[in-house]
């Protein structure tokens, strides 16, 4: 027996010595070199989170600008999407880009105006009449101005996307005068200009989170919302709230922010390459939103479960008269000038899309 022990003994060390030797343990020699390794340690990384579906405007270029950065830094720069608010939501998400724990976000224009109030001059109603004119005020000489104002808040401004005109839906019945908002609960982003808008048409404004929105639809607690066509669609809002009011009474438009402190510690040509990235796609993505929004209206009209209704020229007018002393608000607690540079901005198109 204890010869048997003894042999099993040796033939195991036996056995682990050969494995030894083929997995090179005891292989001392520096690894052969692997090309396919070459530069990740150089390799930079982009956490990139939002609040939408990837398929909205949004969504949409967020993937768009990963590509194109890819492309251009020939992998260096990577750029890792988050959608649908899986990192962060959009009332936490500017706190974790300024501490560092992601690098970039796209808020809305209206999530930003706590810390900026001047970003509110983009939440008055009844300021456009059609796409270029959006166009002209997210990428003229007033965008230049409001990312300039990132810089009080330790935060560096990119760019603006645009999502498009936002229209009003219910759950209840169509909207269409002013005297349908009395008491209706309506759901706001965090903007004082917004709350305004809402409780000058007698509503009674209720701020929440966007991940948060489908579930106090459906628990009664909001019966209507103003939104675009595009996230009506895809975030299934459509469902609970049918009756939708093609008003184009606002913009809804994104702000493209990095964290300051990673901004700076890119070098020249990695910050050349976001810049050129974003500066290539802007005309792209804003026809993309608006050909988005466009396709999401003729999926909404197929649905045999969705209403949609137009304002008549006295609707629009009572609305606009209604709201017409958010203007004076506005300038109380943001900059006058930003409104003047943004009725120059929009006076230069033509009209022509």
């Amino acid at each position: 027996m204890r010869f048997y022990l003894i042999t099993a003994i040796a033939t195991l060390i036996i056995l682990l010595t050969v494995l030894s030797f083929r997995q090179n343990v005891w292989q001392t020699n520096a690894l052969p070199y692997d090309d396919e390794q070459l530069g990740l340690d150089d390799q930079i990384t982009i956490n990139f989170s939002h609040v939408v579906a990837e398929n909205t405007p949004k969504g949409l270029a967020a993937d768009k600008f990963a590509q194109l950065v890819k492309e251009k830094s020939q992998g260096k720069i990577n750029v890792q999407v988050y959608p649908n608010g899986i990192l962060y939501n959009d009332e936490n998400e500017l706190a974790a880009l300024k501490n560092g724990a992601i690098q970039m976000i796209a808020p809305t224009i209206s999530k930003m105006t706590e810390a900026l109030p001047s970003w509110q001059v983009l939440d008055l109603p009844f300021l456009f009449e059609n796409e270029d004119q959006i166009y002209a005020a997210l990428h003229g000489k007033l965008s230049k101005n409001l990312l300039a104002e990132l810089s009080t808040i330790n935060v560096h401004g990119l760019s603006f996307w645009n999502n498009g005109f936002k229209q009003i839906a219910s759950k209840i019945e169509p909207i269409q005068t002013v005297e349908q908002f009395q008491g209706l609960t309506v759901r706001v982003m965090p903007s004082d200009l917004l709350v305004q808008q809402f409780n000058l048409l007698g509503a009674q404004p209720i701020s929440t989170t966007f991940n948060d929105l489908y579930k106090k639809i459906q628990n009664n607690e909001i019966l209507a919302q103003e939104n675009t066509l595009s996230n009506l669609y895809s975030k299934g809002f459509y469902k609970m709230q049918p009756q939708i009011t093609l008003s184009n009474h606002g913009l809804l438009a994104y702000g493209i922010l990095m964290n300051e402190d990673f901004w700076q510690s890119l070098d020249e040509s990695s910050q050349n390459v976001i810049t050129q990235s974003l500066k290539e796609m802007e005309r792209w993505q804003h026809e993309q939103a608006v050909a988005l929004n466009k396709i999401n209206l003729q999926q909404l009209q197929d649905n045999p479960n969705v209403t949609f209704h137009s304002l008549s020229e006295l609707q629009r007018d009572q609305w606009a008269k209604t709201l017409q002393p958010i203007y004076q608000f506005y300038e109380n607690i943001g900059n006058p000038q930003f409104l003047t540079q943004l009725y120059k901005d929009i006076e230069k198109t033509n009209g022509n899309f």
